[in-house]
């Protein structure tokens, strides 16, 4: 049923009982992208500098997902603020049509992209055969992971993040178990750990699909049907709230490949130390996310309960506290990198690499709770423009900054790390002010 307890509740218990689920959730990819990083790590520093470019390309395809996915939580969450379920069962239908019909063109967009951006990048060719490998399978099965995304969004909307929690813990179970067996047993290297994934996803939108009835008793009931408004009254309204999310999510992707064509100037090893730090990262990530989606609930459920002061609260007790828990994070990525890297693998010169990556990105990494929270707030209001004039130019920088110094300067990969982790910095500065001014709080949806 719909949660009214975020309207209702005193703050931080609501807060907590919708935030340690959802970190819960991110804990569980956590374990995955560790254990997908170990096994793949077993295969050596060239399928792990495939695995991490390919990670980047695959991460722009989830982005795109929230294209639809941010406008389903936003305007299910606000329908159910209200009370209004029969609004909110047709949201929840219309959203996942547009689900389908976005996936089939995403995948006749990105299929003959599969392997040639991985030269284009310049990667050796046999990392970016193994890369191109990877995605192709990803691509295919982009319909599980399209719908598997919208409907967490529709059950985290109506404010539970309990059942997807378990839904993505179980599934991920079983990836985690089939990833040796397809990679090592069936020897399909670098395909046999994305067969495994599109599984995973294939688990967990047919069982998050059965779960929607019990939060939204109205659903039972629903037929479906083809409505004439569905494009003008939730589509586009749908694409215009999700698209700045997905675009910053894009774009970060995109920015990602273009560094990785950069790091690859300076050989694999680099390269393989940004995909290995990047699954050490997801602790923290996911930690912030948790607080994200929990925020993202809140803030659409009490806008439209017309509470906009208990709204404003939540996001900042957020921030409090996933701040406090990133700074612990930072202390031990500056202090004992070496020990997280020989996790994964035995090569000195990734590990060498690797110190030094951790040690920056420790800097500013608490500023990465309040640039994660704050996009979840804005997207529960529906008020997702931040992201592009803010988020995205911040992230860019990375580009020119790192070739400037690291190539022609000749200063090195140290400063890619430096970029990397002062936009982090200035992001999360920025948007925290942007949060302050208060606009936010106007959006309609």
């Amino acid at each position: 049923m719909i949660n009214s307890s975020l309207t209702e509740r005193p703050l931080l218990k609501a807060l907590i009982s919708l935030t340690l689920p959802s970190i819960g959730s991110g804990m569980f990819i956590v374990v995955f992208e560790v254990a997908d990083m170990f096994w793949i790590g077993r295969l050596g520093a060239e399928a792990v500098a495939a695995l991490g470019s390919a990670s980047f390309f695959v991460w722009m395809l989830r982005a795109l997902a929230q294209t639809v996915a941010t406008g389903i939580l936003a305007m299910v969450s606000r329908r159910a603020g209200e009370g209004d379920q029969n609004r909110a069962v047709q949201t929840v239908l219309d959203g996942l049509a547009g689900t389908g019909v976005f996936t089939v063109c995403i995948m006749m967009l990105c299929l003959p992209l599969s392997h040639r951006i991985f030269l284009w990048l310049g990667l050796a060719p046999s990392v970016a055969q193994m890369a191109g490998d990877y995605v192709r399978i990803m691509i295919l099965g982009m319909a599980a992971m399209y719908f598997s995304i919208s409907l967490e969004h529709v059950i985290r909307g109506l404010g539970n993040t309990r059942t997807p929690m378990i839904v993505i813990g179980l599934s991920l179970m079983i990836n985690v178990i089939l990833d040796p067996v397809f990679i090592f047993v069936m020897d399909m290297g670098l395909e046999g750990a994305a067969l495994a994934t599109v599984t995973a996803h294939v688990i967990s939108s047919v069982w998050l699909f059965t779960k929607i009835p019990h939060f939204l008793p109205a659903f039972r009931k629903c037929r479906l049907h083809h409505s004439k408004h569905f494009i003008r009254r939730t589509f586009i309204p749908m694409i215009r709230i999700g698209a700045p999310i997905a675009f910053n999510g894009v774009a970060f992707a995109a920015i990602y490949l273009v560094l990785s064509g950069i790091i690859s100037r300076f050989g694999s090893e680099p390269l393989a130390a940004l995909g290995i730090g990047h699954r050490i990262e997801t602790f923290p990530f996911f930690i912030a996310w948790g607080f994200s989606v929990a925020v993202s609930s809140m803030v659409g459920q009490n806008l439209g309960a017309r509470k906009p002061e208990r709204a404003r609260d939540a996001v900042i007790l957020s921030v409090k506290i996933a701040s406090g828990i990133l700074f612990v994070t930072s202390l031990i990525f500056y202090f004992f990198p070496e020990m997280l890297y020989r996790f994964f693998i035995s090569d000195p010169n990734v590990i060498a690499h690797g110190i030094r990556y951790l040690q920056w990105i420790a800097v500013f990494e608490t500023f990465l709770a309040s640039e994660i929270i704050l996009e979840g707030a804005f997207s529960g209001a529906g008020y997702t423009k931040p992201m592009i004039w803010v988020a995205i130019p911040l992230t860019f920088l990375r580009i020119p900054g790192s070739w400037l110094l690291g190539i022609v300067f000749g200063l090195g990969i140290e400063t890619v790390w430096f970029f990397i982790s002062f936009t982090t910095f200035l992001k999360g500065v920025v948007l925290f002010a942007v949060f302050l001014k208060g606009d936010w709080v106007k959006q309609k949806v």
